[in-house]
């Protein structure tokens, strides 16, 4: 299991931190198709919120992340990171961009419905 911490700006400009404990390589897939095709389609914070309850354990971010993803549902933009935890300063910091992982995934996904729609 690949744990991730979510930095996320609500609709309304809220912004919150939350861990997804759930699978959240974007190439496993659920991550990508369970939670943030969702999480995108809402447009209303109240309803964002709920559902990422139902999804993360909010207001916590986990040591052992690998992935640091920020998602603006304002602007609809999602960027994924390595996520690197220091044990000695306690400090989470931002690694290497790898959101081309996240693109990929999804570029993947609209191929597939283009297919199967034609």
């Amino acid at each position: 299991m690949t744990r991730s911490n979510l930095y996320i700006t609500l609709s309304n400009g809220q912004q919150i931190v939350c861990v997804a404990d759930s699978t959240s390589a974007p190439e496993q897939g659920y991550i990508v198709e369970e939670v943030f095709t969702p999480l995108l389609n809402f447009n209303n914070s109240i309803k964002e919120m709920d559902f990422l309850k139902k999804h993360c354990t909010m207001d916590e971010k986990r040591a052992n992340a690998m992935y640091r993803y920020y998602i603006d549902l304002k602007t609809k933009v999602v960027t994924m990171y390595e996520e690197h935890f220091n044990y000695t300063t306690e400090k989470f910091r931002k690694a290497k961009d790898i959101t081309y992982r996240y693109t990929s995934y999804v570029e993947n996904l609209n191929n597939q419905d283009n297919e199967e729609s034609n």
